[in-house]
């Protein structure tokens, strides 16, 4: 049962796709993204934003931020100025503890396995590398990618044309209410880490087997 009380639902198929959200279930990546944020505000004589707004806006997508952080500033520009810090600031980039096991544990399974994120795709390359995490990824799908990023559906279906798979066939590992609705929109098994999902996980340890993954 999920927290709700409602059953969780299984997949349309065989699940044959695990997709990840990278920044709080792969990466944590909170206080990069404060220096990065802070260091594009002050260019342009804006105040810090301070660690609760960050948290308000956090994984909002490329295109939200120029709409609510830094008004008539264009979303090419801004991902670039984006990239530059985040590779300057990486360093500061940490693994979320199960992470790297649930990956592995995925691909030993045979399924696919993918990263959907709302940053643009420099950010997420950096990050992966970062971490050692690329070669386990087989798919990326990345903000920079789509008009819309989530709560919009159109970045699930570029990673799940991507991995080969049918939106049914596929689940999503998100941590905030804007991944939980972009799996649904798109048809897509959401499973909550630590917020509520079609299933929901604490651990990432504890993921293969809420998925029913073969050991």
């Amino acid at each position: 049962m999920t927290r709700s009380g409602v059953p969780p639902r299984r997949p349309a198929g065989p699940l044959r796709a695990v997709l990840f959200d990278l920044d709080g279930v792969l990466a944590d990546t909170f206080d990069v993204w404060c220096a990065v944020l802070d260091r594009c505000r002050r260019r342009r004589g804006l105040p810090p934003l301070g660690p609760d707004r960050v948290r308000e806006v956090w994984g909002q997508g490329l295109r939200a931020d120029c709409e609510t952080l830094f008004p008539g500033e264009s979303p090419a520009r801004l991902a670039r100025e984006y990239e530059e810090a985040f590779v300057e600031e990486a360093g500061r980039v940490r693994p979320v503890p199960g992470a790297e096991a649930a990956l592995l544990a995925c691909r030993k399974a045979g399924r696919v396995t993918g990263v959907v994120t709302n940053s643009p795709a420099g950010m997420a390359e950096a990050v992966l590398r970062e971490l050692r995490f690329r070669p386990m990824v087989d798919v990326l799908a990345t903000g920079d990618e789509v008009l819309r990023g989530k709560p919009d559906p159109a970045l699930l279906f570029v990673a799940v044309a991507r991995a080969g798979v049918n939106p049914g066939e596929a689940a999503l590992v998100g941590d905030t209410p804007l991944d939980i609705a972009a799996a649904r929109a798109a048809g897509v098994l959401a499973v909550g880490y630590r917020v509520p999902g079609d299933i929901t996980v604490d651990e990432l340890a504890r993921l293969p087997d809420r998925l029913g993954l073969p050991r």
